[in-house]
C-alpha cells in the first residue's frame, strides 16, 4: 500500500465520525452508526439531532458511515431523530429510542440506508431488520 492509498483510508475512516456526550456518566455507552449503503456514486445527506445535541449536517458518499457515542441516562429516555437526502428524496426518522432500542443494541446501534429502506442491527440475534420503508 502506498502513501496516497493510506492517506486515502485514513482520511474516509476519520471523516465519517463524530463524537458526542449526553447523559449521565454512569450510564453504559452506546454507539449509534449510519452507514450509506445505497448504490455506488449515491451521496447521501444525514442530518442527526437530540434534543440536546445537534450533530450537523454530513455528507457520506456510498459506504461511508457516521458514527457517534453516547452514555445512556436510566432516569430519562433518549431519542436521536435523523434526516437523509438522496436523490431529490427525504425523509425522516428515529435512527434511536432508547425505550425501543435497549432491547436490540447497545454497543452497537448500527443503521444501514439502502434502496430496500433502513435497516437496524440487532446485536442479540446478529440481524438486520428493516424498520422504515423508503419513500
Amino acid at each position: 500500500m502506498n502513501v496516497l492509498s493510506i492517506f486515502v483510508v485514513l482520511v474516509i475512516m476519520t471523516t465519517g465520525y463524530v463524537h458526542c456526550g449526553e447523559g449521565d456518566m454512569s450510564g453504559k455507552k452506546i454507539n449509534v452508526r449510519v452507514e450509506n449503503d445505497l448504490k455506488v456514486d449515491t451521496v447521501l445527506v444525514l442530518h442527526c439531532r437530540s434534543s440536546n445535541n445537534d450533530l450537523g449536517e454530513k455528507t457520506l458518499h456510498s459506504g461511508q458511515f457516521v458514527e457517534w457515542f453516547f452514555n445512556a441516562n436510566p432516569n430519562n429516555i433518549t431519542l436521536y431523530s435523523c434526516e437523509i437526502k438522496w436523490n431529490n428524496k427525504q425523509q425522516n426518522f428515529t435512527v434511536y429510542e432508547s425505550t425501543k432500542d435497549e432491547a436490540t443494541c447497545t454497543s452497537k446501534c448500527y443503521r444501514g440506508i439502502s434502496a430496500q429502506g433502513i435497516y437496524f442491527f440487532n446485536e442479540f440475534k446478529n440481524t438486520w431488520e428493516k424498520r422504515y420503508p423508503l419513500n
